[in-house]
């Protein structure tokens, strides 16, 4: 019987502020959102639980949403400058309707040096069927503002399998993405929650053969035009990764900011509710570490996963290894999934769950 070691601690080097105030809602958003109001109880609640941790270093910070670019100059000063001025990788997410020059260079002198853009499709008629209040142009328009101040570390989002898009529609999407030459694309297949206006609405999800055929071109597709297909959703060009994301996936603490978000210290993780209180989650550290690392080319660093957690994935999972033995890989102290191996993550995760928890 191996034997499990206590978790070793590291320090908190990232952090996620969740801004959750929207111009409007999305027909597929699950998230914590809010039609956009007055921000004043909210700014002094988040700002706050910021001063109470106390950050003196850091080394990735992430403005997520909601819609953080509907900020004010004084509520993102407010909430930046408690944060330390020198911070690697500072990423705002954006939507292309809030994109000005004036707001570009704004977030520039305020060291953000990385934008996440919600596009999701630049198909005029599915961007109003999934009630998006931009064009496809406005998104082309605010690549151009963002490159011509300074903001070259751009990715954007995309969502494939919306209702009533086809494979053509997909691959004018990418390739559309691939012209405008940016370094990274998060690429979503669309999930429909209860919470969402789809999954009220009664939506029906896309056709699994549809989707799979959609996601198997998107692969080979960036794959040949130079892209890592680093994550399971993620593409970058060689060394363009998110530095804030590899924090989740790479098995690291962050903290979390605002009604919404989620953080996980000393390896507890928690969410802020609606109040703003921290609510600590019964979750399973091993199993998401490895759930985590093999959504990624990188895998699980199986030495490190040792020293934290006190035993061998390898040998506690050897059985389900070998049922998917083509798809797994053991190499440099690392286990990985091949590229259809994590296509078919879910899968092999449910075969890894103790019985009484697939109950």
């Amino acid at each position: 019987m191996e034997q499990e070691a206590e978790v070793t601690r590291s320090p908190v080097r990232s952090a996620y502020v969740h801004i959750p105030f929207c111009h409007g809602i999305c027909s597929y958003c699950a998230f914590y959102r809010r039609i956009s109001q007055d921000h004043t109880g909210w700014l002094k609640q988040i700002c706050d639980q910021i001063r109470k941790a106390d950050i003196r270093e850091l080394d990735t910070l992430y403005f997520g949403g909601g819609t953080p670019s509907i900020l004010t100059e004084e509520e993102f000063d407010r909430i930046r400058f408690l944060f330390p001025d020198q911070i690697h990788e500072f990423t705002m997410e954006c939507n292309p309707e809030d994109i000005t020059p004036e707001k570009a260079a704004f977030w520039k002198s305020r060291s953000v040096n990385r934008i996440s853009m919600g596009v999701q499709t630049f198909d005029d008629r599915l961007l109003k069927s999934i009630g998006r209040r931009h064009a496809a142009q406005k998104a082309r328009e605010a690549v151009e503002i963002l490159r011509r101040a300074g903001l070259e570390n751009l990715s954007i989002d995309l969502i494939f399998g919306l209702p009533g898009q086809t494979l053509k529609d997909v691959e004018r999407d990418v390739m559309e993405f691939l012209q405008m030459d940016l370094p990274h694309l998060s690429i979503y297949s669309l999930q429909i929650e209860p919470d969402s206006v789809f999954g009220k609405q009664g939506v029906h999800p896309c056709d699994e053969d549809l989707e799979a055929d959609m996601f198997e071109w998107i692969v080979r597709t960036l794959k040949e035009a130079g892209y890592e297909h680093y994550e399971i959703s993620s593409f970058a060009k060689p060394g363009r990764y998110s530095r804030h994301n590899l924090a989740y996936w790479q098995d690291r603490d962050f903290f979390g900011f605002g009604p919404g978000a989620s953080g996980r210290e000393q390896g507890q993780r928690y969410h802020i509710d609606s109040r703003g209180q921290r609510i600590p989650e019964e979750t399973d550290g091993p199993f998401e570490a490895l759930m985590m690392g093999l959504r990624t080319q990188f895998g699980v660093n199986l030495s490190s996963f040792r020293e934290k957690y006190g035993w061998d994935p390898g040998r506690r999972y050897a059985d389900v290894i070998k049922r998917y033995a083509p798809h797994f890989c053991e190499q440099d102290g690392r286990l990985f999934l091949d590229e259809d191996g994590r296509e078919i993550l879910n899968t092999i995760l449910v075969d890894m769950l103790p019985e009484e928890s697939c109950e």
